[in-house]
């Protein structure tokens, strides 16, 4: 997956790899331009196989229908969305490029972090509330941080190793990066694993 023609000011990269034995993925991504910028998200479907597809494919087209909403109010659509399905988690972040903010959401065991721009300033991780969309939602309360050009979001599901950031510095193009995050951090073939990388980089993203 790649950023060209998504959105003028945001760039992207995925990697996805189902668990051994398993013919789809559990696990799904979304990148949707919204009326501010690009909305993302990372979904896992609860376990592997065909019923955790479902689940992440289904909350995946309802972020995509929601993508200009609140996201506590996306979060507890995909929530109504899935009360029949065994359930996912998922982080959402929105890069608002107008305002140079990050917002998102975290419910379950998606990782995000924010990899800075500059060499040894902070990387924010994303808060993970505890929960399972379609079965239990706590309080949804969405935090918002500045973003600088170049700040990149990652976005990883628990089958990749929470090392995946560790001295991460973002360069060219991202979905050569995601490809190769993806196979050295990968935990291993017993589930499902995805590496999202979303830049905020005004311009890059248009070609």
């Amino acid at each position: 997956m790649s950023g060209a023609g998504l959105h003028p000011d945001v760039a992207l990269g995925v990697a996805n790899v189902a668990a051994g034995g398993e013919a789809v993925s559990g696990d799904a991504c979304v990148a949707a331009v919204g009326r501010d910028g690009v909305l993302v998200a990372a979904i896992d479907g609860l376990g592997h196989g065909v019923a955790a597809s479902a689940a992440s494919q289904l909350a995946a087209r309802v972020v995509q229908e929601h993508v200009d909403d609140p996201l506590p109010a996306l979060v507890c659509a995909c929530h109504e969305a899935l009360a029949d399905t065994r359930g996912a988690a998922l982080t959402v972040a929105r890069i608002d490029v107008r305002a140079h903010t990050l917002t998102w959401l975290g419910v379950g065991n998606v990782a995000g972090v924010l990899v800075p721009a500059v060499a040894g300033a902070p990387s924010p991780a994303a808060l993970l509330l505890a929960g399972v969309v379609g079965d239990q939602l706590p309080q949804l309360v969405p935090v918002t941080l500045p973003l600088v050009p170049g700040d990149t979001v990652l976005l990883a599901t628990d089958g990749v190793s929470g090392a995946v950031a560790d001295d991460l510095r973002v360069r060219g193009a991202l979905g050569p990066l995601a490809d190769g995050l993806l196979r050295r951090h990968r935990r291993g073939p017993e589930d499902d694993a995805l590496v999202l990388l979303a830049r905020f980089a005004p311009g890059e993203g248009a070609g």
